[in-house]
């Protein structure tokens, strides 16, 4: 079996990365012998060197407890503040500023590399950060080991861009980038209208925890240059709830007056217990307890009345009492604000700064339109806070000590010389490793949801007739949180249009191409209609590239409803009067409902935002030239009418009609997990079980165990092929009193595979008491007693076995026939 397995060896003169999964090899030497540019600042330097806290043969605690003995009150909050142009630096200490906020959602949102240059010619430099797909389509992949080598590679190319001074990626180049990812974002994509779905892998919170897991795992350590620190810093956001950008808009740009004037920073999310438990907590607990993320970014809105950056609850006792977070709190930039401004929690400033201190906000990421007006809540009012017994010094004490063992754990206070990661060659940035990495994750993150009469692959002779507002785009494609993508170029040209990519194609494999965009993404101008009606009859099939774009839908802007706009619609009835053999490919964040066109199109595409390779990859993947390409959805696609149903502002999961795979009630259009592979046919039966039956005697004798169920996935055609099998548990017997008897289906696992035609290979599940767990009505985690039903699928074939949980949490295979007691 080939797995997709993705291995790195970072050690000096060795293979940088041997993507087995990508067949590739090559020779980069990640360690630089010289490094030719200037090394950020660093603490502990000559002649400041002689402090304790510089001292690297102490234990941590004790460097820390020295460093902060050595600030006076009015220091601390410089070292507590993220801003646009950091400053927090004490001079007097040799502690240098450092910025807190980089963004490194799907790369690095930074600028490129400084081109190098010797006697007046270009010898190296000027590449910039590899840019992924964004995570509405990364989800769609279900490979946690592609999750974990995207993770490594943004982690080493942040290094690899901090140490030459490279900027963030903002029009007056500044700040320099600090080491700390303000990402992933793993809020679950819990409504179609909601505008930053595309930074979210999917709507399922055991998906979107598997993925902060692998993506953190990636990002902190997974390069394994040096055991001893941290290679970057994940930033979990945003904790919690948030899925709300408001306010609300009409297609043509008008404010919305349906929800009036909430914001993300003004929402209340009234959420039950239950909710909390099983949907919005689930994702970060994984990430910090399995990934050991580092960071946490508590958001705009209000849980049950309370701002989350002045949640104690939620940042102390849950963080970390429950999950033993060890790590950092920031705010969303402008954060603390909300809590005065927005949610009108506190009387003045003072009092802000003392309850966000008091939950366990430790940074405040600070306005920056307040650059020439503030320095920011925490440095303006943390000493007269103190002063006034608002907020204890020992509290300040607490945020600061967070705040610097992060800068301790990346090794910004121990000597360089020895640490391989404060020498990495620059050359590591957009390396061939690292496009093509890039390159399989965009094939793999393609879902076909419909192909009626095998439309898909294309007939290489086929002429093609490429239609839609999308055909030329070189940037809407890339979304949002980007690095520079093309050096000095901000039209993005560099990048290839999916119409480009089909031309290189068709030049070598297939028929002649013919192209006309038709219409724009929105608007009324029909003007281009016709040109588009009339090579669609004269070509053998159509490929219609549309969607969505930044207009309608990203941060600050959720969408009114969920319909593909008008203009499109029109232009795709048109086309299919005249040609029905029409492939439907849709970029966007949030799903589409597709009521009005899905009997006009004989194959649909979902792409995401797919990043800058799209254009290269989209093209191979519908003529069959991709073997590695296809995905399954990681969201439902409901009809038109959901946004009808539901209140966006209501954050119950099981009201009816319910929200995502897990508690919807109707029938989609596509459901979770559905995604077909036009290259082959797989075919999934039982393997085994080594779950035992429910005897008195087992029940007896066995203890909390881990058991799996196998099933065998076979690839009966003739091309080899990726596939993706999940596996899902229905609780059959939960009293309808508690709410999770509402829950329709969960998943539990997934795994990726690559098969050879004709091959066949084991997938196993395993099946614990954790597994399984729920919660009751009042949130206590749960695994309730009685059937479950647990379904192996991939998609398309199903496996189920129902198994059994006794009183005592034991799990076996059968209902036990338990005996009368009248005799």
């Amino acid at each position: 079996m080939d797995l997709p397995i993705v291995r790195l060896d970072y050690a000096k003169r060795q293979p940088l990365l041997a993507w087995r999964f990508l067949s590739i090899f090559v020779w980069v030497d990640i360690v630089a012998i010289s490094v030719a540019f200037n090394l950020p600042s660093r603490a502990c330097v000559f002649p400041h060197n002689g402090y304790p806290f510089c001292n690297s043969s102490l234990p941590l605690d004790e460097r820390i407890d020295d460093l902060i003995s050595r600030l006076n009150l009015e220091e601390k909050p410089w070292l507590l503040t993220a801003r646009y142009s950091p400053k927090g630096n004490i001079s007097r200490l040799g502690i240098p500023e450092y910025d807190w906020g980089a963004n490194c959602m799907h790369g690095v949102q930074s600028r490129c590399s400084p081109v190098r240059i010797e006697n007046g010619t270009v010898v190296g430099g000027g590449q910039c950060p590899t840019s992924f797909p964004n995570a509405n389509s990364l989800g769609s992949t279900f490979n946690k080991t592609l999750w974990k080598a995207m993770g490594t590679v943004i982690g080493l190319e942040l290094r690899a861009l901090w140490l030459q001074n490279v900027s963030e990626n903002t029009p007056d180049r500044t700040p320099h980038l600090g080491l700390d990812c303000w990402s992933p974002n793993i809020n679950i994509q819990r409504d179609p209208r909601w505008g930053r779905n595309l930074e979210s892998p999917s709507e399922d919170p055991f998906l979107c925890g598997v993925y902060g897991t692998m993506h953190t795992l990636g990002l902190q350590n997974n390069s394994k240059l040096d055991h001893r620190y941290l290679q970057a810093v994940a930033t979990l956001k945003h904790f919690d709830a948030n899925s709300i950008e408001g306010p609300f808009w009409t297609p043509t740009g008008e404010w919305s007056a349906r929800n009036g004037s909430i914001t993300r920073h003004n929402t209340n999310a009234i959420i039950s217990s239950y909710d909390m438990t099983t949907t919005y907590l689930p994702a970060f607990a994984m990430a910090v307890q399995k990934g050991g993320a580092a960071g946490i970014m508590c958001s705009f809105n209000r849980i049950n009345g309370v701002p989350s950056c002045a949640n104690e609850w939620l940042l102390q006792k849950v963080l970390r009492s429950d999950w033993k977070f060890r790590g950092y709190v920031t705010s969303d930039t402008g954060g603390l604000d909300d809590i005065r401004n927005a949610h009108h929690y506190t009387a003045d400033w003072n009092e802000t700064v003392a309850v966000a201190l008091r939950a366990g906000c430790d940074i405040e990421s600070a306005m920056w339109t307040a650059r020439g007006e503030n320095d920011g809540r925490y440095i303006d009012h943390i000493p007269n806070a103190v002063r006034l017994g608002l907020v204890s010094e020992a509290d300040v004490d607490r945020a600061v000590r967070n705040a610097l063992e992060i800068r301790f754990r990346l090794g910004l206070f121990d000597p360089v010389e020895d640490q391989p990661l404060w020498n990495i060659s620059p050359e590591i940035v957009q390396s061939e490793p690292h496009v093509q990495l890039a390159k399989e994750a965009t094939a793999q993150s393609l879902v076909l949801l419909k192909n009626d009469n095998n439309i898909v692959p294309i007939a290489p002779t086929n002429t093609i007739a490429l239609i839609g507002p999308h055909i030329h785009d070189r940037s809407t494609i890339l979304g949002n949180y980007l690095g520079e993508v093309c050096r000095g170029d901000k039209s993005n040209g560099c990048v290839t249009s999916i119409y480009e990519g089909f031309g290189n194609v068709t030049e070598s494999v297939a028929g002649p191409l013919l192209a006309a965009e038709g219409c724009h993404v929105m608007g009324n101008d029909t003007s281009r209609f016709d040109e588009a009606v009339g090579i669609a009859s004269t070509a053998d099939t159509v490929v219609f590239v549309g969607g969505l774009d930044g207009g309608l839908e990203g941060e600050d802007k959720d969408r009114p409803d969920i319909r593909l706009p008008l203009i499109q619609q029109k232009l795709l009835h048109k086309i299919a009067r005249v040609n029905p053999r029409v492939i439907l490919v849709l970029l966007h964040g949030g799903m589409i409902g597709l009521d009005g066109v899905i009997d006009q199109v004989q194959a649909i595409v979902s792409m995401g935002y797919p990043g800058p390779y799209a254009g290269t990859v989209l093209p191979k993947a519908l003529y069959g030239i991709e073997n590695r390409a296809w995905g399954k959805t990681a969201i439902t696609w409901y009809h038109d009418e959901i946004t009808e149903k539901t209140n966006m502002l209501n954050f119950d999961m099981g009201r009816s009609p319910g929200r995502t795979y897990r508690y919807y009630n109707g029938n989609p259009n596509f459901r979770f997990g559905h995604g077909l592979n036009p290259l082959t046919k797989f075919e999934l039966n039982f393997a085994s079980s080594n779950l035992p039956a429910c005897s008195a005697n087992f029940v007896l004798r066995s203890t909390h165990s881990t058991f799996d169920i196998s099933v065998s996935v076979a690839n009966k055609g003739v091309k080899a092929a990726d596939e993706v099998v999940m596996c899902y548990f229905v609780p059959l017997d939960i009293p309808r009193s508690e709410p999770a008897s509402k829950l329709r289906e969960q998943l539990f696992g997934f795994e990726r595979i690559h098969l050879d035609p004709g091959a066949s290979t084991i997938v196993s599940f395993p099946i614990s008491e954790d597994a399984l767990r729920l919660a009751d009505y009042v949130g206590t985690p749960l695994t309730f007693s009685g059937q479950y039903l647990l379904s192996v699928t991939n998609g398309l074939d199903i496996v189920q076995q129902t198994i059994f949980v006794t009183k005592e949490g034991i799990i076996c295979r059968d209902v036990p026939v338990l005996e009368s007691s009248e005799h």
